[in-house]
């Protein structure tokens, strides 16, 4: 049976030989993601550091600055910061940013090189100024990451798998780490015979934001279609959605709008070949509208509007194992969902209709719109929702991870 942050009990994990001793009194966070809100969405280890930060203090740091005008994450305001900003900004109350420094020609493993190791120096100064003495480490961030590891003298190594990766590198972090998190059961399969502290920590929802009575106050979004009925995905529209799909769905509700709200990247997750193709028919369809970035602010207010909410992941492994935070913001808000095949969605078949393909999706989303919805199915939704508040789970993952840390890192609590 797999081990999860819910089957844990507390008093399993106390009752171990306290081998190290004191409080964790800071935190630092290797995140994939830039802190910056004003042209990205809320990620995983965005919430993940606010979470810490509301325990102990806590130090995000940010990814390596892309010079690439390909790349997804290039954006100008990030070069200048990564040439002239500052090193540390405060974020929050209890969070601060460790912003990276970089020049071009990256991708060059000489200097790569050099500058992982200059920022690791620098990251090493700033928390010798902190004082801190007992220091989690949460690691999800598996490039060049090791020289970084190194230098946060940690009492405890957390690693977070937020998808299924094939790096080496990400091998090696699971074999060193003292507990082990990940997102979906089948990534907890992949890693558990490496290390048996492998635990469950799926994603969650920020239930104050994603709340279906606030939402309904507020004013409808002026973008949205005036009238009609809205199917609705939310998320970036990159090379993990199925856009062909989408176009299917388009033309089968012809009266109806198919409506996406998230970025569409260029780069290396752009759609390419048939889902590009899929993309451009896509925007010249009457009944579609592809509205672009949206702050996160602003999201409940368009998931409010959705009539159904789709999942429209291409059907291969990476999608499979992954965990999208689209499903328990949908959730929260208690609406209709419709989605290919991923763990999540088809572990709740109770909240929402997986579809193996994409005459079960069209099918899936006719009932939904015709049968339409009844209390207690929305209340089904906002139930699952509330069991992945963010923290309700980041408390039982402090409490394995400060278990584990008592006990010395013992193998026999994930058996």
């Amino acid at each position: 049976m797999n081990a999860s942050i819910a089957h844990i009990p507390g008093d399993e994990v106390s009752a171990r030989v306290r081998l190290r001793t004191g409080k964790i009194d800071g935190a630092v966070v290797l995140s994939p993601f830039f802190w910056n809100f004003r042209d990205d969405m809320w990620q995983t280890t965005h919430h993940v550091a606010r979470a810490l930060a509301a325990r102990v203090p806590t130090i995000l740091v940010e990814p390596p600055v892309q010079w690439n005008p390909r790349n997804a994450e290039f954006r100008l305001h990030r070069i200048a910061n990564g040439l002239f900003g500052q090193r540390i900004r405060q974020a929050g109350e209890g969070l601060q940013v460790f912003g990276r420094r970089g020049f071009p020609f990256g991708r060059v493993a000489p200097l790569r090189q050099f500058q992982t190791a200059r920022n690791a120096r620098a990251l090493r100064q700033v928390l010798g100024e902190t004082g801190w003495r007992r220091v989690l480490l949460w690691h999800s961030f598996p490039y060049d990451s090791e020289i970084l590891t190194d230098a946060v003298d940690h009492d405890l190594f957390v690693y977070h798998c937020l998808d299924d990766s094939p790096r080496e590198e990400e091998r090696r972090l699971v074999d060193r780490a003292d507990v082990v998190f990940c997102v979906s059961r089948t990534i907890v399969d992949k890693y558990k015979a490496r290390n048996p502290r492998t635990f469950l920590l799926p994603n969650g929802v920020d239930l104050e934001l994603f709340d279906p009575e606030r939402a309904a106050l507020a004013p409808r979004p002026a973008d949205l279609p005036a009238s009609g009925r809205i199917l609705g995905f939310l998320g970036y529209v990159n090379y993990h959605v199925d856009l062909e799909l989408l176009v299917n769905v388009a033309r089968a509700f012809p009266r109806d709008h198919v409506v996406l709200v998230g970025r569409v990247p260029a780069g290396h997750t752009a759609p390419e070949g048939p889902q590009r193709a899929a993309l451009e028919m896509l925007g010249s369809l009457p009944n579609v509208s592809i509205l672009g970035f949206k702050p996160t602010a602003e999201l409940p207010a368009y998931l409010h509007a959705f009539d159904v909410c789709l999942i429209p992941f291409l059907r291969n492994r990476f999608n499979q194992q992954c965990d999208p935070l689209k499903f328990y913001q949908y959730m929260s808000m208690g609406k209709p969902v419709v989605s290919t095949p991923v763990t999540v969605a088809s572990q709740y078949p109770e909240a929402c209709s997986v579809a193996e393909s994409d005459e079960e999706f069209i099918a899936a989303v006719a009932d939904a719109l015709e049968r339409g919805d009844s209390e207690s199915e929305r209340q089904a939704r906002r139930a699952v929702a509330r069991a992945h508040s963010w923290p309700a789970l980041m408390d039982g993952a402090w409490r394995i991870a400060e278990g584990m840390r008592h006990a010395g890192g013992s193998r026999e609590i994930a058996r």
